[in-house]
């Protein structure tokens, strides 16, 4: 006698991508609301950057609190673009058969998931470090770790962007979104200097904006085309 064993009907291929797409809508959303929050309650509390450091790092280390749950939701809503990665992948390999647009796309994509929310936990480091009596000036130099992340996070951004461009691209549908890729190329990689110079970090704080809003538009429209 043959036993056969029945699993549960599994979804279909084409849920499990739409799915994954609505994370990169959920990416948008959540980073834009964080940003706000941080912007709004968080902060401020940093004081000015004409502050003496013990001022500023005495300032951050009253409002610790506030700061270690605006890490924990800015690593949280960082870390949605993961689930995107699958739509990711199903679009990119249907552009070009040969996979490497959709290779390039998710390991840039899995780094860009880690390196800037990876700024929030070392300034947690940084606030556990302060608790222990360490001398308060630290937190005011270790404000420099989300810019400074974000930038390194830039290299990234642009193999994930220019991948998802050039399959767009291939497409040939939608090519404002490719246009928009370019430029968001573009003014991200002269973000990245603010590695070496922090005038440039308003160039990087509008890319990463632009970039952030980019993603949401192209899941978005991803999941028009699958209706």
């Amino acid at each position: 006698m043959t036993l056969t064993e029945t699993g549960r009907p599994q979804a279909p291929a084409a849920d499990m991508t739409r799915a994954s797409t609505r994370f990169g809508i959920a990416f948008t959303v959540c980073q834009l609301l964080v940003m706000v929050a941080m912007t709004v309650f968080v902060l401020p509390h940093a004081g000015s950057q004409s502050d003496p450091a013990i001022e500023r790092g005495q300032s951050v280390f009253d409002a610790a609190q506030l700061y270690r749950i605006g890490n924990f939701a800015f690593m949280a809503a960082g870390t949605l673009l993961l689930g995107f990665l699958g739509a990711v992948h199903v679009r990119l390999r249907r552009a070009d058969g040969s996979g490497a647009l959709a290779t390039v796309a998710v390991a840039a994509g899995a780094l860009l998931a880690l390196i800037w929310p990876l700024g929030g936990m070392l300034h947690d480091v940084a606030l556990e470090t302060a608790s222990t009596g360490a001398d308060l000036r630290i937190l005011a130099g270790w404000d420099s770790v989300a810019p400074f992340g974000l930038a390194f996070s830039v290299f990234a951004r642009v193999f994930f962007v220019g991948a998802i461009a050039l399959a767009l691209r291939a497409g040939g549908r939608n090519p404002w979104l490719v246009r928009t890729g370019v430029v968001i190329v573009v003014l991200s990689l002269a973000g990245s200097a603010t590695l070496v110079s922090g005038a440039m970090f308003p160039l990087l704080a509008v890319s990463t904006l632009a970039f952030e809003v980019w993603v949401g538009v192209v899941a978005w429209r991803w999941l028009r085309d699958d209706r």
